[in-house]
């Protein structure tokens, strides 16, 4: 008489309130997500902050490019983007313009909007990329990219030839330029990363992607939100998966006023102004 034969044990399956807590976990993360993405403070780009729009092309994209080098000199938020948009407004805002620009002007641009000590050495930089974006890719960073073949790695490389880009300001060029270089996407650097898992959220640019259903314009929208959210101390509650977004106007606001008091203090003197620009003469002779 043949042996009986054993049933075969079941795949354990998680408990009803196991998969109720996953449920429930995926959708804080949801949450969250739609809550920092339409923060109005918090949840625009910053290409967007700074009436950039990438979509417009090459020439835009140099914009930015000429901006992340700023964001990457580690000058505090406000600071940093008053000195953009001071050369967003001055109309250097182009390699030939920048390149062709005396140093002064480019000095007093970026002194104008709040930028005091690194002016003169931010001015150098602008004028040194610019002149490698004429010579290199005659003024077209999409020709950057031909030459790399739009391998992400490569134009990395290249960009980080241009005087004053480590790696801090090629990430943040590449957080935001990969809505419209989609040879990028997903990309989120290990400081976005970081912040991600903080709160929860999956420490993987793919994943990460995935929560907004790999739009890339959302998905940049959500890294400039953990990045601010950081540099704002924003309230951010994790299991309810919201944003105070009044506390955070407050707070952008309080921080804002108190760097505009130290800009006027800096710069009630105008005889500084023109002692940076004579040293940026001296110093980065044209």
């Amino acid at each position: 008489m043949p042996p009986k034969r054993q049933k075969e044990a079941k795949p354990a399956t998680p408990s009803k309130r196991a998969r109720t807590d996953k449920s429930d976990s995926d959708n804080r993360s949801d949450a969250l997500v739609q809550s920092l993405i339409s923060d109005k403070l918090l949840g625009q780009t910053y290409c967007e902050e700074l009436g950039i729009d990438l979509s417009k092309g090459s020439h835009a994209v140099f914009q930015w490019l000429a901006c992340s080098s700023m964001f990457g000199s580690r000058l505090s938020e406000t600071i940093t983007m008053r000195a953009a948009r001071g050369l967003l407004e001055s109309k250097l805002s182009t390699p030939k313009a920048i390149s062709e620009a005396p140093l002064e002007e480019e000095v007093e641009a970026l002194h104008s909007e709040g930028n005091v000590q690194r002016a003169p050495s931010m001015s150098h930089y602008l004028n040194q990329t610019s002149k490698a974006v004429l010579d290199k890719y005659k003024g077209d960073l999409d020709n950057l990219r031909e030459q790399a073949k739009h391998d992400p790695a490569k134009e990395r490389q290249l960009i980080k030839e241009f005087k004053g880009f480590g790696d801090v300001a090629v990430n943040i060029f590449c957080r935001e330029a990969q809505e419209v270089w989609e040879e990028l996407f997903p990309f989120a650097d290990d400081r976005s990363l970081k912040l991600a898992a903080e709160h929860g959220l999956p420490d993987q640019a793919t994943k990460l992607a995935a929560l907004v259903d790999n739009d890339r314009h959302k998905f940049v929208r959500l890294l400039a939100a953990l990045i601010r959210s950081n540099l704002r101390k924003v309230p951010v509650d994790d299991e309810k998966g919201t944003v105070d977004s009044v506390l955070s106007h407050t707070g952008v606001l309080k921080k804002e006023k108190e760097e505009h008091e130290q800009f006027k203090k800096d710069t009630i003197n105008t005889e500084k102004v023109e002692l940076q620009k004579r040293e940026a003469n001296d110093r980065y002779p044209q």
